[in-house]
């Protein structure tokens, strides 16, 4: 586990009202069309995709905000998509490996790290899919940061 502050970051992106089972339709989607776009547009696509969770609290039937997004940097106009700056991200940040039906359980290490911590939670996280193997799930590589209140270390202690 590593408590980190990601910088700010240009993004096009895409928003969507959904919920845990519905999930996997914009799984290997979004992300291409996004590609596609950016490629069109000529601008540079400067780090991996994003899925950006608003109000996730792990229930199935919650209904929460997805944005999916690429970074990118250049001008862009898009009919489609749009273009935004993500702010610096305040998170507990962990790497998970290998399929991703054991994202969960990475989930559960996070809040009971969280927890452990008394850090306080934001109501967003987010997947960075550093690689992505869909012929060979035990080659995706994934970190997951859940948003947390600026750490405010108490006396004596250090991170």
């Amino acid at each position: 586990m590593e408590i980190k502050t990601s910088p700010s970051l240009k993004v096009l992106y895409s928003t969507h009202q959904t919920s845990i089972p519905k999930l996997s339709q914009f799984v290997g989607t979004v992300v291409k069309e996004l590609y596609a776009e950016a490629v069109s547009a000529n601008v540079l696509i400067s780090g991996p995709p994003y899925w950006i969770y608003k109000g996730m609290d792990g229930r199935e039937d919650t209904v929460f905000t997805l944005e999916i997004a690429i970074p990118v940097q250049g001008s862009i106009n898009s009919k489609k998509f749009k273009v935004k700056e993500l702010p610096p991200f305040r998170s507990v940040s962990h790497v998970h490996e290998f399929a991703w039906d054991n994202l969960p359980a990475t989930y559960g290490q996070i809040m009971q790290y969280i927890a452990l911590n008394k850090l306080g939670v934001t109501n967003e996280c987010r997947e960075v899919y550093l690689n992505i193997d869909f012929n060979q799930p035990l080659n995706n590589r994934t970190e997951v940061q859940m948003g947390i209140k600026q750490v405010i270390p108490e006396a004596g202690s250090s991170f």
